[in-house]
């Protein structure tokens, strides 16, 4: 389920075309099920106010995720790339460093969307 929807994101500030915010989206999406264990799409089906939340921090997921492209694209290295030589010609990965980043700044940002999270979203722990 993408849990924003394109006018959604215009409406938040978003600045890319349509084209470039799908794939952003359904990325923000699945961080959103990542954290939320899955519960979030049955549970925005029936409250309004979680599902308001979930397509505010869809929004801002998408911004970040679009900030962090567009950050690799102006210094022209790939993704994940944390230095390059050109004498030997080495290149030195970060090993899931900035797929852990991006993670880490989507919980935050799904955390403060949802403020005290009264129905246990992101609980971890048993029922």
């Amino acid at each position: 389920m993408l849990y924003c929807t394109y006018e959604q994101y215009k409406a938040g500030g978003g600045t890319l075309d349509e084209a470039a915010f799908e794939p952003l989206c359904f990325r923000a999406s699945k961080l959103i099920d990542r954290y939320t264990f899955g519960r979030a799409a049955a549970h925005a089906a029936n409250c309004a106010d979680c599902r308001d939340a979930l397509a505010a921090a869809c929004t801002d997921i998408v911004k970040s995720l679009a900030r962090s492209a567009d950050a690799a694209a102006s210094t022209g290295y790939a993704p994940g790339i944390s230095s390059v030589s050109n004498d030997g010609f080495s290149v030195t990965f970060s090993d899931g460093a900035l797929a852990e980043h991006q993670a880490a700044q989507a919980r935050s940002i799904l955390t403060g969307c949802l403020g005290s999270d009264p129905h246990g979203l992101l609980y971890r722990g048993c029922f």
